[in-house]
């Protein structure tokens, strides 16, 4: 059985929260997400920035409405890629119970680094969707279980 948590994006403050809380998710201690957003805070810190501003925008918006930063994977039904647009970064995130008068969270669970390599990368960001939603879906059966 898989341990699952959701942990606090730490670079965040509560403050702007105002329909939706994010989160990472941790599945047996590893957090992909997070591992992802303290490189790019570190290493590219405009995509960072622009993956952090497009959470704050999932999270004060009551709609979710797809753009060109928030695209619906497709293949992979509830996850979203939000895109650090003109950047590289991209962070897979799916919206838990969203319109049901219940806590609405914003999970992330994975990311990806484009590059110009198209061949390659199409089928790395492919990769990097299926684990992201993957680990979606133990979420989403161990919520069941509580």
């Amino acid at each position: 059985m898989n341990k699952v948590e959701l942990l606090d994006i730490e670079c965040i403050e509560d403050s702007w929260y105002r329909f939706r809380t994010a989160k990472v998710m941790s599945v047996n201690g590893k957090a992909p997400a997070n591992d992802f957003l303290k490189k790019w805070e570190r290493s590219s810190v405009m995509d960072f920035k622009k993956i952090i501003a497009g959470l704050k925008k999932l999270c004060s918006n009551r709609e979710i409405i797809k753009t060109h930063r928030f695209v619906d994977c497709i293949g992979y039904p509830g996850l979203i890629e939000l895109k650090a647009i003109g950047r590289n970064a991209r962070l897979f995130c799916f919206v838990h119970n969203p319109g049901t008068g219940k806590e609405e969270l914003v999970i992330c669970t994975g990311g990806f680094w484009k590059t110009n390599d198209k061949k390659n990368t199409i089928q790395k960001q492919n990769d990097a969707m299926k684990e992201a939603f993957k680990l979606m879906n133990v979420f989403l059966e161990s919520w069941e279980e509580v």
